[in-house]
């Protein structure tokens, strides 16, 4: 189950907002009315995904709200009656998903947001994250080009990359989420997307020529037919 935090400072609209989200899968960590408010539940726990009116009662607006969700890295969208110039100025600033306009519905609302939240989840989905020598790299799936075992490490390629991860071959193949992966053999893993020739015992990844099993190349010849 999902989680989300409300900030709107109009009672009747995000009572309204948390009893349509809590008959989906979504548990509702909270309702602030007010950017501060916000920021002490954000100390609290972290939401996967944040509902920010723009419009605040208070000092700050949800803008200012939303420039702390993008640093955090939390994805919000915004609920928004404001189309004039000043808050547009202010709100591509920042990153929402989008946009659900006043006033809505509660099934407009949760239209609006399950295609923005969908979205999100599937590009994520394709997404590897990893740390290696203090960094933390997020590596489209689709462009990894093949993963090389080396010992109780591996290496990574992509077309300008080479990270050798604090990981086995093993345990990333079982991390990845993309269904366009193949084992040419034992020591490694191509993406089936970058072959580019193929030979009676060698695989063509983007130019780089791989070991490719005898065992391997009828099931892999079958795929790329």
């Amino acid at each position: 189950m999902h989680t989300l935090l409300i900030v709107e400072d109009d009672p009747f609209i995000s009572r309204s907002i948390a009893a349509t989200f809590k008959e989906k899968p979504f548990e509702v960590l909270g309702i602030a009315k007010s950017v501060s408010q916000a920021r002490e539940l954000l100390e609290l726990q972290k939401p996967d995904v944040c509902l920010v009116d723009i419009q605040l009662k208070g000092e700050e607006s949800g803008t200012a709200l939303a420039a702390d969700l993008d640093l955090l890295q939390i994805p919000y969208l915004y609920l928004t009656a404001q189309t004039d110039p000043y808050t547009l100025a202010e709100v591509s600033r920042t990153n929402p998903l989008g946009y659900i306009v006043k006033p809505f519905t509660l099934a407009s609302l949760w239209s609006s947001f399950s295609v923005s939240w969908q979205q999100y989840i599937s590009k994520q989905k394709t997404i590897f994250t990893v740390k290696v020598d203090g960094y933390l790299y997020k590596i489209d799936e689709a462009d990894i080009l093949y993963l090389e075992a080396f010992d109780n490490y591996c290496y990574l390629h992509t077309t300008n990359k080479k990270l050798l991860l604090p990981r086995t071959l093993k345990s990333v193949r079982e991390s990845l989420h993309a269904s366009y992966y193949f084992t040419p053999h034992r020591s490694y893993l191509i993406n089936l997307k970058k072959v580019t020739n193929l030979g009676k015992r060698t695989v063509e990844v983007s130019g780089r020529e791989l070991p490719l099993s005898e065992a391997r190349r009828p099931e892999l010849l079958k795929i790329l037919k």
